[in-house]
């Protein structure tokens, strides 16, 4: 198979990577900001059907409920007021959009602001440290779960999605609890309010336990969200969650 052909060098800097700048300086070139962004994103573990989600082309339609263009305006606000020392948590019903207002924070801090930023499905993560039981695998739970914790910037999706289990709280538990210790900015998730909207539905507080709750609520700005699922009328990599 041939070589590829090597990249046409930058431009503006030739391929050295360096500017100089009005006062005779030098300065990183753009091309070598925008290699560090892409590094960074895709370091960011934001799943590929989420890669194109920005607050711009998050849609508020006409008959939309007004708490979808407040939760815009929330997550532009918190983009503009960055660096802040608390994060956000989105709750409401399927469809409405947190997810994807959450990965479009995420995604322009990690691109614009140099942020270290992860994403994290809850479930997906209790999976990979239940992983780590068995011998055949080398890592640790605390291997799996350290990144987490130490992001800057993290977004935890999905909270209370799995039917909760004592092990589940107390990992969920140990990974807010520190990060809230750290005064990390964590943007949550979560179909679950704290006033079940029918009979029989359980509250965030069921889901995921009192002090975890205790703890979201006091290091994040609270956003809640309502509407139908737009997944009946939008489909594609832009389908909201």
């Amino acid at each position: 198979m041939a070589a590829a052909a090597p990249a046409d060098p930058c431009p503006v800097c030739k391929g050295f990577g360096v500017v100089e700048t009005p006062d005779g300086k030098t300065a990183a070139c753009r091309c070598r900001i925008e290699d560090r962004a892409r590094v960074r994103l895709s370091a960011a573990e934001i799943p590929n059907r989420y890669l194109s989600c920005r607050i711009e082309n998050y849609e508020v339609r006409p008959d939309s409920h007004p708490s979808q263009a407040r939760a815009r305006l929330a997550a532009k606000r918190f983009i503009d007021e960055w660096p802040r020392r608390y994060g956000l948590l989105f709750v409401g019903p399927v469809g409405v959009g947190k997810t994807h207002l959450a990965v479009a924070i995420l995604k322009q801090l990690v691109e614009e602001c140099g942020v270290r930023g992860l994403f994290c499905d809850f479930s997906d993560l209790l999976e990979r440290i239940q992983a780590t039981f068995s011998k055949a695998n080398s890592d640790s739970a605390d291997d799996v779960i350290a990144p987490y914790r130490d992001a800057d910037v993290l977004v935890l999706d999905e909270l209370g999605a799995r039917r909760p289990t004592d092990w589940a709280r107390d990992v969920l538990y140990s990974l807010v609890n520190t990060r809230y210790n750290r005064e990390r900015v964590t943007i949550a998730t979560s179909n679950y309010t704290d006033t079940p909207r029918r009979m029989g539905d359980e509250t965030l507080e069921a889901r995921v336990g009192a002090t975890v709750r205790s703890r979201l609520y006091d290091m994040c700005d609270l956003v809640e969200m309502d509407g139908r699922d737009h997944r009946a009328w939008q489909h594609g990599p832009a389908a909201r969650r």
